[in-house]
């Protein structure tokens, strides 16, 4: 689908456009976790501007769950601080989730909710306008291929439609911040390549993505810097020639990122 031929975005909905003043999208200040198992996170520094995709990379038991749940509000951090558009999630939960749009490795919907009525509530949720979010909500439906599924039940929804629904959730009220975990995962190509460009278009409106996904050709071509996390609490944040030359030889190891 070109993008002429995609339905315009209703222009009452929040615009993740800010002004030079605005808070960031979001500052990780110092953040720190352990587990009885020992350290996972350790003094973690991250921010994101307008604009930037910025990638959450490492293999598995890395830390990267307990770090985008530190982010959301969702894990208590031992130490440091976040902020999504200046808003502390454990202090300002419903500021902090107004900023942000999440999709979850395993989307988190309601088995007897349709689609449709899933959108619905989660507009009723954010305080959304009625007649504004539904115009959107079709236009994320038709984008992500999910036109004509809007009676479905959630469970009866494949893993690609599910976390079609998901995505379209968390992009419904224009987030600042969009946290995707694993969001292209299950998705058809041409899906797939639809979101990619509704992405870039609200990067370009200054919208920041934190992405992680286990397609490492997809994340060094899209991403402009990365946050690599490996096991033992070390972190390495990717960026001006360190992330270069990662992107011409991706790797979780953070040993091949030290040289």
């Amino acid at each position: 689908m070109s993008e002429s031929t995609e339905p315009s975005r209703p222009t009452d909905l929040p615009n993740p456009a800010a002004s030079a003043d605005a808070p960031l999208p979001l500052v990780v200040h110092g953040l720190s976790k352990r587990y009885r198992r020992g350290p996972v996170l350790a003094g973690v520094e991250l921010t994101l501007r307008p604009g930037e995709a910025v990638a959450l990379l490492g293999s598995n038991g890395a830390g990267k769950s307990t770090l985008v749940g530190c982010i959301t509000g969702d894990r208590m951090p031992g130490a440091g601080s976040v902020r999504l558009c200046g808003a502390d999630p454990f202090s300002d939960l419903a500021g902090a989730a107004g900023c942000m749009g999440f999709v979850p490795e395993q989307p988190y919907l309601y088995g007897e909710l349709t689609v449709a009525e899933t959108l619905r509530f989660v507009a009723a949720a954010r305080g959304l306008d009625a007649s504004a979010s539904a115009e959107e909500g079709a236009r994320l439906l038709e984008l992500l291929g999910l036109a004509g599924a809007e009676g479905t039940l959630c469970r009866e929804l494949s893993q690609g439609m599910a976390r079609k629904t998901a995505v379209a959730a968390a992009l419904l009220h224009g987030p600042r911040v969009l946290l995707l975990d694993e969001a292209l995962n299950g998705l058809d190509q041409p899906s797939a390549a639809r979101l990619v460009g509704e992405l870039d278009r609200r990067r370009a409106a200054g919208a920041a993505v934190l992405l992680s996904s286990h397609d490492l050709g997809f994340v060094a071509e899209w991403c402009g810097r990365g946050l690599l996390l490996a096991p033992g609490a070390r972190w390495r944040m990717l960026e001006g020639t360190e992330w270069a030359s990662w992107r011409q030889s991706p790797s979780l190891k953070l040993a091949d990122a030290d040289g």
